[in-house]
């Protein structure tokens, strides 16, 4: 009975509550976040931010917004094949081994769990690792692995390195007596010192399937 319920009020929706809650569900996933009272207001075309909160307050009591963190999300929904996932565009293979000729996005994209992603929506991709220069780190010949795009990283973080000559490598990034060196994670490779080095992304994850 209690089931039948709350089914029956959350069935309660008038067409601007449900324009609503479409318009938070694309944000979260155009931004990785939600929306603030504001951002929806522009987005639906009203004016007035009391009117947008007293739309959000509703849909809340009627269990179809929840609010973690002052954040807006979606709630109640019964997930499906594709919740949780997001895509990213996927690059050419990249040498965990010798440096080769810098890769080229396919065109091509991966889905990716969006609790990798968290907010660096539009500033992930993906590349097809080949070699085993980082086997020690768990990254083997063959990996998916995900990097955040930047142009910096800490010493002792792994990243995508282009060189002088253009080509681009998987190591770990090294700096110490004001010199740069690209690290293997394999004792079969050697570590090599750069004079430039362009950073082009920061792994934040792998993905393997056996």
């Amino acid at each position: 009975m209690v089931n039948k319920m709350v089914n029956m009020i959350r069935k309660e929706m008038t067409p601007r509550q449900e324009a609503l809650l479409k318009s938070v569900e694309e944000f979260i996933l155009e931004h990785g976040y939600g929306p603030t009272i504001r951002q929806i207001g522009a987005r639906l075309g009203i004016a007035s931010p009391s009117a947008v909160f007293k739309h959000v307050l509703s849909l809340e009591r009627k269990g179809y917004l929840k609010r973690e963190r002052g954040e807006l999300r979606r709630a109640g929904a019964a997930p499906g094949p594709d919740a949780g996932r997001f895509r990213v565009p996927l690059a050419g293979l990249v040498p965990a081994g010798t440096p080769r000729e810098a890769f080229d996005f396919s065109g091509g994209a991966m889905d990716i769990p969006e609790w990798m992603i968290g907010r660096r929506r539009g500033n992930v991709f993906c590349i097809r690792v080949e070699g085993k220069s980082m086997i020690d780190a768990y990254i083997d010949d063959g990996d998916n692995v995900l990097l955040e795009r930047t142009s910096s990283a800490n010493s002792g973080e792994m990243v995508v390195a282009m060189l002088d000559d253009g080509s681009v490598t998987l190591k770990r990034l090294r700096r110490e007596n004001d010199k740069t060196f690209l690290v293997p994670e394999n004792p079969a490779f050697r570590p090599f010192e750069v004079e430039n080095v362009r950073v082009l992304g920061r792994v934040i994850g792998v993905l393997r399937k056996y």
